[in-house]
């Protein structure tokens, strides 16, 4: 098997756990407890495929296999323990393992001069990475300001592994510019994540279509 075909397979591998987790396993969460341990495990395995997805060894590559090799034991136990200075350091892992993977993934594809799968599959797993980087951020506001930092139309989940899946759902609801007003930004800063998410989510398609774009006119030229 060609080193293409393996990381065209870890990435779709990682968009898939991603999706589960996001559309699947995050929303049944609250209803039933055996998706809320798949949901706690399916983030280990975003890691793994992260980590089998990076193609080169670069020192920023290592640091990110070092940060994920960390992650894939502590994500069960802080957000089960649900101890604050536990999950916070997870958290803040966590967003440092996204957004290294994400530039990684960004370099490496988007410099090639053709459009495949590899791009196509880049691009979606950084802009979900984008999504879950906000998610993740508003779970630990919320966790260190409590019901100030936004204004849930349903009670507040004092569950960390619950309140992570709810933050998710509003994460992705603010990077569409969908907003359904069940849940709203009241803290300050809770209002400029909301706002840099939006802008995040304008900018990035837009972004990545110019690209897509130069690149195949590039190939084309080439041709």
């Amino acid at each position: 098997m060609s080193p293409g075909v393996r990381r065209d397979r870890s990435l779709s591998a990682l968009v898939g756990f991603e999706l589960l987790a996001i559309f699947v396993f995050g929303p049944l969460s609250g209803i039933h407890s055996a998706s809320r341990h798949v949901f706690v495990f399916n983030f280990c395995f975003i890691v793994l495929a992260g980590i089998f997805a990076i193609t080169r060894h670069t020192r920023l590559a290592k640091v990110v296999v070092g940060l994920g090799i960390v992650l894939i034991p502590l994500q069960p136990t802080a957000l089960y323990l649900g101890v604050l200075w536990l999950t916070t350091v997870h958290i803040l892992l966590f967003v440092a393992f996204l957004l290294l993977l994400s530039w990684i993934i960004l370099v490496h594809v988007f410099r090639r001069s053709r459009i495949n799968l590899h791009c196509i599959l880049g691009a979606v797993a950084v802009y979900l990475h984008l999504g879950l980087i906000f998610a993740l951020l508003g779970t630990l506001l919320v966790l260190h300001v409590g019901d100030g930092a936004y204004s849930f139309a349903q009670p507040l989940e004092t569950e960390h592994v619950r309140l992570l899946s709810r933050m998710i759902y509003f994460s992705f609801t603010t990077l569409t510019s969908v907003g359904y007003g069940d849940i709203t930004p009241v803290f300050p800063l809770a209002g400029s994540l909301a706002n840099l998410e939006a802008l995040c989510g304008q900018l990035f398609p837009a972004i990545l279509l110019a690209r897509l774009v130069s690149m195949e006119l590039e190939s084309t030229r080439s041709d």
